[in-house]
C-alpha cells in the first residue's frame, strides 16, 4: 500500500533529525540512503497530487504542490514546466471567466450560450481555440456587436471537438450498464482520477527511467519499455519489478469499479489497466468473472492469438485456449462476467503463471508490432459475438498515442453493430477528438465520477 504524503512527510523529519544527531560513519550512510530513498517517495506521491488538483481544475492548489516539489529538488524541470503551464491556465480562467460574464448579458446569443462557454474553457494551446479567442474578443471589442454575423461563423466554424459531443440521459445509462447491456472499454487512467490512487502513466514513464539511470528519457510507456528488453543487463524481469511498485494499489477508492462490482448481471468489462484493481473488487464484492488475455508471443504449447483464461472462483485452473474453444464454455450463459485485459496484465507475480502472463502481455514496442501485425486475432471471437447486440461505453479512454489507437482501431473493427459507440471521461484533445469522429465514436457529456454516482444510485 502506498504511504500518504503526509506520513512520508513525517518520516522524512523523522529521518533527517536522525541524521543531525548521528555521529557515526556507517550510520550516517544509511540513514542518507533512506533519506534519498524517502524524499523519492515523497516526490512521487507530491507530482501524483499535484496531477490530481489539475486535473480537478485546482489549478492555485497544483501549483502550490509543484513549488514543493521545488524547494526538494530546485532544479526539477518537469515541475518547472508544469508550473508555467498552470500559470498559463490560470491567467486562461481568469480571462474567461470575465468574457463569459459579459457574453451572458447579451440576450441575443442566449441560444449557444452554453456551448460557448463550454468551448472558452478548453486547453488553450489549440489553433481552433485561438480563433475562436480571436473571434469572441473582435465580437464583443466592436461598438455594434454583429450579432448575426458571429452566430453565423459559430454554426459553420466552431470547433470540431464540440460537434460531436452529446447529451445523455446519465441514469437511462446508468440502467443500461445495470442490466448488462453496455460493453465498457475501461482505459488504463482510470484510478489517476480519485485522490491517492494511482499516478498517470507518464509518471510511470519517468519512474521506470529513472531507476535505470536514463534521466532523459521522453518517450512513451511502450519505448522505455522496449528499452528495458533490448539491455542485457536489465531484462523484462527488471522492467516488470520496477513498474509493479508504480502500479496504483488503493482498490477502495475507484468508486466506478465498487459501482460495477455491485451490478448483479453478468458484464463484459474491456479494461487497458496493467493492474489489478478491478478484478480486486469484483473478487471482494463476490462477483464471479472470468479473466480473458490474448497470447501476443507464441511458444511451444500455444500460438498467437490464443486466449490465457483465469477463473476468479477457482472453478477451473487458468489454461490457454484456441480462441475458437471459448464458446463452449458458455461463460455469460453461466452467470460469469468477463473481464478482457486487452494489454494483459502485470500486477502481482504469480510464479505458477508467470510466464504464459508476459506471453499474454503488451507492454513493449515489439509486442505492441506482434497485436498489430496479428490484429485479426487478437480479439476473441466469442467476445466480438458478444458485441454485436450490446451498446459499447469508452470509460477514460484516452487515444492519444499510436498504441492506444491500434487498440480501439482492432476491437472496434471486430464489432458489428448497429448502435455508435460512446465516450466519456475527459474533453479530448484536437487530435482524440478527430480520431473519435472518424471511428465514429461520439461523446457523452458526463464524467466519470458521474457515471460512479448513478451507477450506485440505479444499484441501490
Amino acid at each position: 500500500m502506498m504511504d500518504s504524503t503526509q506520513t512520508l512527510h513525517e518520516r522524512l523529519t523523522r529521518l533527517q533529525q536522525q541524521y543531525d544527531l548521528e555521529t557515526r560513519v556507517e550510520e550516517q550512510m544509511r540513514l542518507e540512503a533512506l533519506i534519498a530513498d524517502t524524499r523519492q517517495h515523497l516526490l512521487q506521491r507530491l507530482q501524483q497530487e499535484a496531477h490530481r488538483r489539475k486535473g480537478n481544475g485546482a489549478y492555485c492548489e497544483a501549483m502550490d504542490v509543484w513549488h514543493e516539489i521545488l524547494q526538494h529538488q530546485p532544479n526539477d524541470s518537469v515541475a518547472t514546466q508544469a508550473l508555467a503551464e498552470l500559470e498559463q491556465m490560470l491567467a486562461q480562467t481568469t480571462q474567461v471567466t470575465e468574457l463569459v460574464k459579459v457574453l451572458s448579458r447579451i440576450k441575443a446569443i442566449r441560444p449557444l450560450f452554453k456551448e460557448l462557454s463550454t468551448a472558452l474553457k478548453q486547453p488553450s494551446h489549440t489553433a481552433e481555440y485561438q480563433t475562436l479567442w480571436e473571434q469572441v474578443r473582435f465580437f464583443l471589442d466592436t461598438a455594434e456587436p454583429d450579432v448575426e454575423g458571429f452566430m453565423l461563423w459559430w454554426e459553420e466554424e466552431r470547433p470540431c471537438s464540440q460537434t460531436s459531443v452529446q447529451n445523455v440521459d446519465s441514469a437511462r445509462l446508468a440502467a443500461r450498464v445495470q442490466r448488462g447491456e453496455m460493453v465498457l472499454f475501461l482505459g488504463s487512467g482510470i484510478a489517476s482520477n480519485y485522490a491517492d490512487t494511482g499516478q498517470h502513466e507518464s509518471e510511470w514513464v519517468q519512474q521506470l527511467a529513472r531507476h535505470i539511470g536514463y534521466e532523459t528519457f521522453n518517450g512513451t510507456l511502450s519505448s522505455i519499455a522496449e528499452y528495458y528488453q533490448l539491455r542485457p543487463d536489465f531484462g523484462q524481469s527488471a522492467l516488470l519489478e520496477n513498474l509493479r511498485t508504480q502500479l496504483p494499489d488503493n482498490v477502495r477508492q475507484v468508486l466506478l469499479y465498487q459501482a460495477l462490482a455491485k451490478v448483479s448481471a453478468p458484464l463484459i468489462l474491456i479494461s487497458a489497466a496493467y493492474d489489478t484493481l478491478l478484478e480486486q473488487s469484483l473478487r471482494e464484492a463476490g462477483k464471479r468473472f472470468v479473466e480473458f488475455a490474448s497470447i501476443v508471443r507464441r511458444s511451444e504449447d500455444y500460438d498467437i492469438g490464443h486466449v490465457l483464461v483465469s477463473f476468479s472462483d477457482n472453478s477451473q485452473p487458468p489454461q490457454v485456449y484456441p480462441e475458437e474453444a471459448l464458446s463452449r464454455l458458455r461463460l455469460l450463459e453461466n452467470g460469469y462476467s468477463i473481464v478482457y485485459k486487452i494489454r494483459g496484465t502485470c500486477g502481482v507475480a504469480d510464479s505458477e503463471q508467470e510466464d504464459v502472463r508476459r506471453d499474454a502481455l503488451t507492454l513493449s514496442e515489439s509486442n505492441y508490432f506482434s497485436f498489430a501485425r496479428y490484429a485479426d486475432k487478437m480479439i476473441p471471437g466469442y467476445l466480438a459475438r458478444q458485441l454485436r447486440n450490446r451498446g459499447f461505453l469508452f470509460v477514460g479512454y484516452r487515444p492519444r498515442e499510436w498504441e492506444d489507437r491500434l487498440l480501439a482501431s482492432a476491437l472496434l473493427e471486430k464489432r458489428s453493430s448497429q448502435e455508435p459507440c460512446y465516450v466519456i471521461g475527459e474533453t479530448p484533445e484536437p487530435l482524440e477528438a478527430v480520431y473519435w469522429e472518424s471511428r465514429n465514436v461520439k461523446q457523452y457529456r458526463i464524467g466519470i465520477r458521474e457515471l460512479d454516482r448513478y451507477l450506485l444510485e440505479v444499484g441501490a
